[in-house]
């Protein structure tokens, strides 16, 4: 008999101790990427400039197709064989480190009439953590029958 109080003493010991009411934590860590903190363009207009009439949008889009940051110019003449610039990016949303390989610019000349305009284009991108990423494109051309351009940053990476 007395083993058999020991034997339900312990099994009950047992099962009390895995009742639940031990507590586990779990630590989730995630990789935080540094984000996009400033981002300029520079445009060197080659043989035809852009005219003062014409608007030029020029968007950093993640791989997803959301807007990281954001140019929007009117009323600015861009002057043929010379460099017009550097404008800033305002940003408008996230757009980190890693978005750079998968990354993309979208230029959009909204042209007033005939216009035309082939440039190179620079840009630095600048980072949370300090860092900087350079890219260029060369001999860019948008006009009123192809107004829309879209460059990957992979392409463009110095």
């Amino acid at each position: 008999m007395r083993t058999f109080v020991v034997m339900l003493a312990t099994a009950a010991a047992v099962s009390l101790s895995g009742c639940g009411a031990t507590a586990r934590t779990t630590t989730v860590q995630s990789s935080a990427f540094p984000t996009l903190t400033s981002a300029t363009a520079q445009f060197s207009s080659k043989d035809h400039g852009k005219d003062a009439d014409s608007a030029l949008a020029v968007q950093l889009m993640r791989s997803n197709g959301e807007l990281g940051a954001e140019i929007r110019t009117v009323g600015v003449k861009f002057d043929e064989n010379a460099a017009s610039g550097p404008f800033a990016f305002s940003i408008t949303g996230p757009f980190t480190t890693n978005d750079v390989n998968d990354g993309e610019v979208r230029l959009r000349l909204n042209a007033d009439g005939d216009d035309d305009w082939t440039f190179d284009m620079n840009m630095a991108l600048r980072f949370s953590d300090g860092s900087t990423r350079n890219f260029a494109w060369r001999s860019v051309r948008l006009d009123h029958n192809q107004p829309e351009r879209v460059l990957t940053l992979a392409g463009g990476r110095l």
